[in-house]
């Protein structure tokens, strides 16, 4: 699993910054005191924090479960998501009643809908996943399972500042010293253009650059391995380490954790 991966190069760390939040699984391996967490996708902070509440995540767990597993209960939740960002509405805003409502309808588009549209442009429009033979998983059986998640999330979550800042905003806010680390895991190059946060070219060239005036500061990134990587991240100024991965189709494709000094794993170690 990646996200343990990522664990490994930040132990120690005190303090660590995740400026792309995106599925949040890292955070479950990272054992640094304080933990800044941001993204812009404001549907998936709301729900970060409403987790984070022990009343709350008792609240939509119930609700969540309570739910039928069908097509109309899908466009319900898609529809009021869709209201939420034309009401232009902020989890920081929201009373506890909605935003518990809001984050229930967005878990119910992330995973009542189609696999691989989480972030993207047509995150609300996807259509019902459903199974019309026994060849892999459930789709009821695989949303039910990730309700039932949610309890396990909440000890990471009530351990986390939350953010919705640019990311050239947050690298501004972070500090060049020992013992602080950053986890960047931002669209990856050719990939990004379907999310609804875009990612350009200048975009990953101005991130590199940014990154690469820590030095104190552990910087750990992920990415597709891609000539553009290669290029703004060179071995040699970045440790390369090359690992398995899956790509939204569920397609097998090399993943790289980047690093801006020595891997902390265990199997990259030697004495010679």
């Amino acid at each position: 699993m990646i996200a343990k991966f990522v664990g490994e190069e930040l132990a120690g760390c005190k303090w660590v910054g995740v400026p792309f939040a995106g599925g949040m699984t890292e955070l479950l391996y990272l054992d640094a005191r304080t933990i800044v967490v941001s993204d812009l996708h404001r549907h998936i902070m709301n729900l970060a924090c409403v987790v984070a509440s022990e009343e709350s995540r008792r609240h939509i767990v119930k609700a969540l479960n309570d739910l039928p597993f069908h097509p109309d209960t899908l466009k319900y939740a898609q529809a009021h998501c869709l209201e939420m960002e034309r009401g232009g509405w902020s989890f920081d805003t929201l009373d506890a009643e909605l935003s518990e409502r809001w984050a229930v309808n967005f878990f119910v588009c992330a995973w009542m809908g189609r696999n691989g549209t989480a972030g993207t442009k047509s995150e609300f429009r996807t259509g019902f996943s459903v199974r019309w033979n026994a060849n892999g998983g459930d789709s009821c059986g695989r949303f039910r399972s990730a309700a039932r998640s949610l309890v396990g999330w909440r000890n990471i979550l009530r351990r986390c500042t939350f953010q919705c800042l640019d990311v050239f905003e947050f690298l501004g806010e972070c500090q060049d010293l020992e013992g602080h680390g950053l986890y960047c895991d931002p669209p990856f190059p050719d990939t990004g253009g379907d999310y609804r946060y875009k990612f350009t070219e200048a975009q990953h060239i101005e991130l590199a650059k940014r990154l690469g005036q820590f030095r104190r500061l552990r910087v750990v990134c992920r990415f597709y391995d891609h000539p553009l990587v290669h290029q703004l991240y060179p071995e040699g100024s970045w440790l390369w380490r090359e690992l398995g991965g899956r790509d939204q189709a569920n397609q097998v494709k090399k993943e790289v954790l980047l690093m801006n000094g020595p891997s902390y794993a265990a199997s990259q170690r030697s004495l010679f």
